[in-house]
């Protein structure tokens, strides 16, 4: 793990730090705002939102990153293979949009499905300059465009919910984000298409591009099963204490484990085309990650109901209590996200994409059953759910350089003790001032323990990884 990937992850994790300071506080304002109901409605057309976004955000690009050289016409042929799809997924939304609210029974989610799936078509436009971007492990300049999107998408939706928008709000927050994000690869990229690909320069996007947008299409169904099943079979209160919780979720990934996953990616691609080993580097991350992950899991799952009281208010406490559940989940999706890094990079992704499409089999009906008794009982068959999958995502990872159970488990053991012992301090804390502080200060004061708690486990337990995260912010080379 050199200097560059160290500078890199700093770079990313600053961007993030920043995206997600922001986007907290807008969050947590809109929300008190517009509510729980408006809120729900949102999420219900964001699920599918979202499905149309990723079947075109990093997908057939992923090859520019990953092959050895670029060939004549590639990037010709990948800009035009993606904007396509991202047009055919545009037409697609609207003219799906009447179904899906029939289905929801909620008529306003096909207006809101309608203006918001455009926004797909910048994502199609800059793709092949933000795999550029990547491909250059241009990181800093990534770092800045997230951060000036986030910024300028979440103070255009802070004025449209202040201004009485409800739910277009929030619509229109991920239009001017994505649309922002996207201006500035293209220019920072400097690249455009110049001509039309030849039939035979087509041909490239094969191989590893039509895998992703399968995966990215496995990732979504799994990631959004348990919106669409509580918009069916409950109510958009229920979806939108889900969706809340769920953001909270996914802000502390991409605190904890965005930055890993994205360097890492590009990092082990360009090592594997250097030395042809990713292993060791592999395992270096999937630690790192687990400490960072479990600890910031285990700490938002022992102060949610104070966090979600002093943050939100009252009206959202049901969130509060399925997060100990959706945070288990998460720090074992976290592990999920460096695999599926890992296998990118050195091209090992069918069996990877098997073993997601066993995932969204299992998790299908499980949910589906499981939204009918509620709230509570959809998160906990999350839960379930992410780690029936653990086991052949990691199996299938494993496989590629052939690294033992023993050898990848021996990675989590100690972060996982980390983790317990951190939790079980911040626990006992938290009984300690019950009833006689208010949530400020349990939270702030948890905070701090939490910390400190967990770097001197890392210290006592850890001391060989502590010292290999200090070599890496020094190396030179």
């Amino acid at each position: 793990m050199s200097r560059p990937f160290s500078v890199n992850v700093a770079w990313i994790a600053a961007s993030s730090l920043v995206e997600n300071v922001t986007s907290i506080l807008i969050f947590f304002l809109v929300a008190r705002i517009v509510g729980t109901e408006a809120f729900g409605i949102a999420a219900m057309a964001f699920a599918f939102l979202f499905v149309g976004e990723f079947l075109v955000r990093d997908t057939v690009t992923e090859a520019i990153i990953e092959r050895q050289t670029l060939e004549e016409g590639r990037l010709e042929a990948t800009f035009a293979v993606l904007f396509g799809v991202a047009l055919l997924v545009v037409l697609t939304l609207c003219l799906l949009a009447p179904l899906i609210a029939r289905l929801y029974g909620e008529p306003d989610v096909a207006p809101l499905l309608m203006a918001g799936s455009p926004a797909i078509l910048f994502i199609g436009a800059s793709g092949v300059s933000t795999a550029l971007l990547r491909r250059g492990q241009e990181f800093r300049t990534l770092a800045i465009r997230d951060a000036l999107a986030v910024v300028v998408g979440g103070l255009v939706c802070l004025a449209l919910a202040l201004g009485g928008f409800g739910a277009w709000s929030l619509i229109a927050q991920r239009a001017v984000q994505v649309g922002t994000s996207a201006t500035l690869s293209i220019v920072a990229a400097g690249w455009v298409p110049r001509r039309v690909p030849t039939k035979s320069e087509f041909a490239l996007v094969r191989g590893l591009g039509p895998s992703v947008v399968l995966l990215r299409t496995t990732s979504l169904i799994i990631t959004q099963t348990p919106t669409v099943a509580l918009g069916y079979f409950a109510n958009p209160v229920a979806v939108g204490l889900y969706a809340l919780a769920f953001r909270l979720i996914e802000i502390v990934s991409r605190l904890a484990v965005f930055p890993l996953r994205g360097v890492a990616q590009s990092a082990l691609a360009d090592l594997r085309r250097r030395t042809g080993v990713t292993a060791h580097f592999f395992l270096d991350v999937t630690q790192i990650t687990a400490l960072l992950s479990f600890t910031a899991f285990a700490g938002l799952a022992v102060i949610a109901k104070p966090a979600v009281l002093l943050v939100i208010g009252p009206d959202w406490i049901g969130a509060a209590e399925i997060l100990p559940y959706l945070c288990f989940a998460g720090a074992v999706n976290s592990l999920v996200a460096i695999q599926e890094a890992y296998v990118l990079s050195i091209d090992y992704l069918r069996r990877f994409l098997y073993a997601g499409m066993i995932e969204a089999a299992i998790g299908i009906p499980l949910i589906a059953v499981a939204a009918t008794y509620g709230l509570t009982a959809a998160a906990a068959a999350v839960l379930a759910r992410s780690l029936i999958a653990f086991y052949f995502r990691t199996r299938v990872a494993r496989a590629a350089e052939v690294i033992s159970w023993s050898r990848y488990m021996s990675n989590l053991a100690t972060p996982f003790v980390v983790a317990v012992g951190m939790a079980l301090a911040v626990g006992l804390w938290g009984e300690v001032v019950d009833g006689h502080a208010g949530d400020l200060v349990v939270v702030a004061t948890s905070i701090l323990l939490g910390t400190v708690c967990a770097v001197g486990l890392v210290v006592v337990v850890m001391p060989d990884t502590a010292t290999r995260v200090l070599n890496l912010v020094r190396r030179r080379e």
